[in-house]
């Protein structure tokens, strides 16, 4: 075990260089923080990093740890310091509120929180220069890891999920009797149902429990991860700012205000987590009143899948930035079958023809470009648009026929990403 202040050896060491970016500082901490290191270490860390010493309080000043591992209420922040320091964060000060400590130290103030969980402040030893309070903001990411296993959750954020699954199920829609178990119904299966026979409005009070008003625009998000660490997923959806219905691999929950921007809020807060590249977030489309939630969980669900197949690796899709898909979401499945047989059925099959009309309509004809994208001779550009015309009858460029296969194309898409699975 190592000694207070003190990093263990097993710990992962930081594979930059003397100076390391503050995003590569976060994800190196909280791998410590997930491979068990408590707030003296995590604090150790920063204290080596930045050349400071540190120490966390909480809102009311009580010091929970120091750099140097050592305690005693003769640490204690002054209340009234901290809370004007972490009220001046908030209001978006540019410069940290220096607080004074019992015995005389004096540090600058780091609000540490998300959302509605506020553990406090982290507070480094003057003078602070901006690089390293760059690098104690960074830090707030670990310790708050590390206050969730000294947390246990209220019961209101374990039957978030009940109240999700109710959303997505819908008013009005059949839930179906309970599955059999050994043991009799299912009782997830009966909590959902009969949360949704006690109406709309107890739906209505069950959300806003959770801080979701559903009276008030919103729109589900739905979440995937990628990675190889299911485990550490796991651990990522516990602790961030907001209550989920986690699925093995996939997440959703509800979102109100500028919904692009908690899409990219909560994409980048993951990355920190389970390593960036390994999120994927969507946003299906504001609804008004839990009858409509479950429509914005159906879009979030279909452009989460569209996402997942995206060859370009992109890691967001709201809503409002999904194009043609805004449309096509609210067509019936057998009507786009019949759109996209109708103008595209001559080559439906063929990937490389697909393909190729794909790019020939994004580079509005360009040979050059079309080649480069591909990795194809101009030749064999030239040969497969020849086929696509003869095939389909169209000219491709025609700027009428541009917009109906540009739709055709995004139907099956979309079409493919749903029965994917």
């Amino acid at each position: 075990m190592s000694r207070p202040g003190e990093l263990a050896a097993a710990r992962p060491r930081l594979a930059v260089a003397a100076a390391p970016s503050p995003a590569a500082f976060a994800q190196w901490l909280a791998e410590l923080a997930f491979g068990g290191a408590g707030w003296p270490e995590l604090l150790a860390a920063v204290a080596e990093r930045t050349g400071a010493a540190c120490r966390l309080v909480t809102e009311t000043g009580e010091l929970l740890a120091a750099s140097d591992g050592r305690g005693g209420s003769r640490r204690d922040a002054a209340p009234d310091d901290v809370r004007r320091a972490l009220a001046a964060g908030r209001a978006g000060g540019a410069v940290p509120v220096p607080v004074r400590c019992a015995d005389g130290w004096i540090g600058r103030a780091v609000a540490v929180g998300a959302g509605s969980r506020r553990l406090g402040a982290l507070l480094l030893a003057e003078p602070v220069a901006a690089g390293q309070l760059a690098l104690a903001v960074a830090a707030t990411t670990a310790l708050l890891i590390e206050a969730v296993r000294h947390e246990s959750p209220p019961p209101v954020v374990r039957d978030a999920a009940t109240v999700l699954r109710a959303l997505r199920d819908g008013l009005g829609e059949p839930a179906g009797p309970p599955a059999p178990t050994v043991d009799g119904a299912d009782p997830v299966r009966a909590g959902v149902a009969g949360l949704l026979r006690a109406g709309e409005a107890e739906l209505l009070r069950a959300a806003a429990a959770h801080g979701w008003r559903l009276d008030q625009p919103h729109a589900v998000a739905g979440i995937a991860y990628t990675g190889e660490q299911p485990r550490r997923w796991a651990s990522a959806l516990s602790w961030l700012d907001r209550p989920m219905l986690a699925e093995g691999r996939r997440a959703w929950t509800l979102l109100h205000g500028d919904v692009e921007r908690e899409v990219t809020r909560l994409r980048v807060r993951l990355d920190q987590i389970v390593g960036a590249g390994q999120v994927r977030v969507v946003a299906g489309a504001l609804v008004t009143g839990p009858a409509r939630t479950a429509a914005s969980f159906r879009d979030a669900d279909r452009l989460l899948r569209l996402l997942l197949r995206a060859p370009d690796g992109r890691p967001e899709l709201p809503f409002g930035q999904a194009g043609l898909a805004q449309v096509l979401l609210a067509v019936p499945d057998e009507r786009l079958r019949w759109f996209v047989h109708r103008h595209l059925g001559p080559i439906a099959h063929r990937d490389d023809l697909l393909r190729t009309l794909d790019c020939w309509l994004a580079t509005g004809g360009s040979r050059q470009a079309v080649s480069e994208r591909l990795h194809l001779h101009r030749n064999s550009v030239g040969y497969r648009v020849g086929l696509i015309k003869r095939l389909l009858g169209v000219d491709p460029l025609d700027p009428q026929t541009v917009a109906v296969l540009r739709t055709a194309l995004a139907a099956r898409e979309l079409l493919a990403a749903s029965e994917a699975g």
